[in-house]
């Protein structure tokens, strides 16, 4: 059985996944970031943790990454990598291809990464141009088209969570993790009554989820507030790429019934009949495995070559 394995680095933990070509997930592992970056060479730490993997594995000819932020249009660079900016100009694909010769390394965005393991592994049936936002941290997005993953003309397009909210704020300062903490106590602040919100020892993404879980005024009004600040990020998406397929992914899309209202009121909205009248918002279906999963279709891919 020919197997892949998937890399999705992160601000706190690098994921490894070991995967079939069905896209079965056969083996985990979490490596935390900390110790890489307190070692003053957080490249070498890298390319020392997937050598430690491979040794485990030595039946693996095709690692794929998933990297959050830029890289370099021949996808062997890390450009600029916003949560470890250690790693930003780290020539990633060369330095692998000398220390584990006889190995394909396949480096890509994570949402763009995402968005392929959608299309690949989803267990759904996948049209041929979609647009997957990935909702977490910050706003990842990545689109596909003619099923394969766009990349505008230097390598890096479809920044959705950079673009300028209505609020002179990026989309991704304004509904990120810190926006939508920010916002919570804002409007938590303002709100009269009791609101778990104001009681929350921590507040974070799963808090507020939980808050409004349990019709908590503060917390839908938060989400409420997130769907039209996404509605609109979506809208200028959509006018741009002439895509009417979105996906939405990541941590914070398990409130999503709590955003989907506003978000689609800033739709319709913004959107003129051309593009409301095929639409479709749908829920991505790999959740917290999608960037081990994405990371592990770009050697799927190559692998059939």
């Amino acid at each position: 059985m020919q197997t892949f394995t998937g890399i999705d680095i992160g601000g706190s933990n690098v994921k490894f996944g070991l995967v079939d070509r069905a896209g079965q997930l056969l083996e985990k592992k979490k490596v935390s970031t900390k110790p890489l970056r307190e070692s003053g060479n957080t490249g070498q730490g890298l390319v020392k943790i997937v050598g430690d993997w491979l040794r485990a594995h030595p039946e693996v000819k095709h690692v794929g990454i998933g990297a959050p932020g830029m890289i370099s249009n021949d996808r062997r660079t890390l450009v600029e990598i916003v949560n470890i900016p250690e790693l930003n100009g780290l020539p990633l694909v060369e330095q692998l291809e000398k220390q584990y010769p006889g190995v394909a390394f396949h480096l890509e965005n994570d949402a763009n990464a995402a968005a392929l393991g959608e299309l690949y592994f989803s267990g759904q049936p996948m049209p041929d141009n979609f647009l997957l936002v990935t909702l977490g941290t910050g706003i990842g997005s990545g689109a596909v088209i003619d099923r394969k993953i766009f990349k505008g003309g230097d390598g890096n397009a479809l920044e959705l969570g950079h673009i300028v909210s209505g609020n002179g704020r990026s989309v991704e300062q304004t509904i990120g993790k810190a926006g939508l903490i920010q916002m919570a106590k804002e409007l938590a602040k303002a709100h009269p009554g009791n609101s778990r919100i104001k009681e929350a020892t921590k507040l974070d993404d799963d808090a507020i989820t939980d808050a409004a879980l349990a019709g908590d005024e503060v917390a839908l009004k938060v989400f409420n507030e997130y769907g039209k600040v996404l509605g609109g990020a979506l809208a200028s998406a959509i006018y741009i790429l002439d895509i009417k397929n979105i996906y939405i992914g990541g941590g914070v899309a398990k409130a999503y019934k709590f955003m989907e209202k506003s978000m689609f009121e800033s739709l319709n909205r913004y959107l003129s009949p051309y593009y409301l009248k095929k639409l479709e918002v749908k829920l991505a279906k790999l959740g917290n495995n999608a960037g081990i999963l994405g990371a592990a279709a770009l050697c799927f891919i190559e692998g059939e070559q």
